[in-house]
């Protein structure tokens, strides 16, 4: 059965199509990371201090990845939904169902397919990194494999809502039209990130795919993360079985929806509490200091940290996306407290006398300060718990610069415009072809 859907997915020319416009909007971001991290790395291979901070992961990986997000978005559901739709559209569904006789076996042969389909889009990062290694680019290859990691289990999600879409909806258009929904509605969702009007959305991010991307696009692997977006995929593939038994009448199969979606919602929810992350940098630089991250899990207690600052306020951003997320791998269970956010005035906040304060509690103690420093904070939190900071040093991140220009530059750009996008479709004339 998993042969017979392969061949309607892979002998579909849009599946090749599909692969080859990806590849080429991940190109176009790749070129353009080469062409600024090649910019910026000028001036920076005569200084020590300014080559620190040129990380492949984050100046070539994440933006390459950037583009594999969005095709894997707005393509993706294009062939995900082509396995379950094409059959409703020629009036085979029924009697495939009959055939098969089990309809988690078919639901699971249909988006078996459909994830081979879209794990296509693959393809252009991998050759595209690979060739970035080949012109002297640096590359740690597990921080690159989790951040490809976080992507293969985006795919298997766009396939699961797609196929849940495919099997509640009459024809193809409908079934596309009805994943991309869900998917702006993610975007949404991603909008309120920032914005101190859009606070009331901000228990909503909890289910946003970029919020458990982002942890593991920096090379740390969070078992939340995981957890969330493997829930998400397995309660859309659930959602699918519903929707393909034909034996069942509308109030049962209504029933079972409703089951599948407060399952899938309480369970999404547990997941997403799961702190536990492993930094794999290279030379652990997403984490605090080896002797600082020591101390900080035997200190006892749950360590808090209030954190009195808009949404809107770049200080905030800056703070979680540094100094709280590397005391979270340090203590997975550290709490943060945002009591700004319940508000209901955004401006309100920034007037009152304490605001941009933080304020930590450890060990039973409990001091205050106005800067987002890492160090400072770190430091506060062994003093509220009696104890003298540890020994601050950390092995120092080389950085790794490059300048890629003249016939290296232009392998590069025909690689990423011409040469994958070429290979898929020729590979799918291949395939296709009668």
């Amino acid at each position: 059965m998993l042969a017979r859907e392969l061949a309607i997915v892979l002998r579909a020319r849009v599946t090749w199509l599909q692969a080859a416009l990806a590849a080429f909007l991940v190109g176009h971001g790749f070129v353009l990371a080469v062409d600024l991290y090649s910019a910026g790395s000028r001036s920076a291979l005569t200084q020590r201090l300014m080559a620190r901070e040129f990380d492949p992961l984050l100046g070539i990986v994440r933006p390459t990845l950037g583009g594999l997000y969005l095709a894997i978005s707005l393509l993706g559901p294009l062939v995900a939904a082509r396995p379950l739709a094409v059959e409703k559209e020629r009036r085979t569904f029924g009697a495939l169902v009959l055939q098969v006789g089990a309809p988690a076996r078919l639901v699971a042969a249909k988006a078996a397919a459909a994830l081979v389909g879209v794990a296509l889009q693959l393809v252009a990062p991998v050759a595209l990194l690979v060739a970035w290694c080949a012109v002297g680019g640096h590359m740690s290859g597990w921080e690159a494999a989790v951040a490809f990691f976080a992507y293969a289990l985006y795919v298997v999600v766009v396939v699961g809502v797609t196929t849940a879409a495919a099997a509640w909806t009459d024809t193809l258009a409908q079934a596309v039209t009805l994943a991309l929904v869900v998917i702006i509605v993610s975007w949404a969702i991603d909008a309120s990130e920032g914005f101190a009007a859009l606070a009331w959305l901000g228990r909503a991010l909890d289910w946003s795919v970029t919020t458990h991307l982002g942890p593991m696009e920096r090379g740390t692997l969070w078992f939340g993360g995981i957890l969330w977006m493997g829930v998400v995929a397995f309660g859309a593939l659930a959602l699918a079985w519903v929707g393909v038994r034909i034996d069942l009448g509308r109030p049962r199969r209504l029933a079972a929806v409703v089951a599948l979606l407060v399952a899938t919602a309480g369970a999404g929810t547990l997941a997403h509490q799961v702190r536990r992350t492993f930094d794999l940098t290279e030379d652990r630089r997403a984490s605090l200091p080896p002797a600082a991250e020591r101390g900080l899990r035997e200190l006892p207690g749950h360590p808090t940290v209030e954190v009195y600052l808009d949404r809107d306020d770049a200080r905030r951003r800056q703070l979680e996306t540094d100094t709280l997320a590397k005391l979270r791998i340090a203590r997975p269970d550290l709490e943060v407290e945002t009591p700004t956010d319940a508000r209901s005035d955004p401006g309100v906040a920034e007037r009152d006398e304490g605001y941009g304060r933080i304020v930590v509690h450890a060990g039973g103690g409990t001091r205050e300060t106005y800067s987002t420093s890492r160090r400072e904070i770190v430091t506060l939190l062994f003093e509220a718990a009696g104890q003298s900071l540890p020994e601050w040093s950390q092995p120092e991140y080389p950085g790794y610069p490059l300048v890629v220009t003249g016939s290296q530059r232009t392998a590069l750009v025909v690689l990423a415009y011409v040469g994958l996008p070429l290979v898929l479709l020729a590979a799918g004339w291949l395939v296709t072809r009668s």
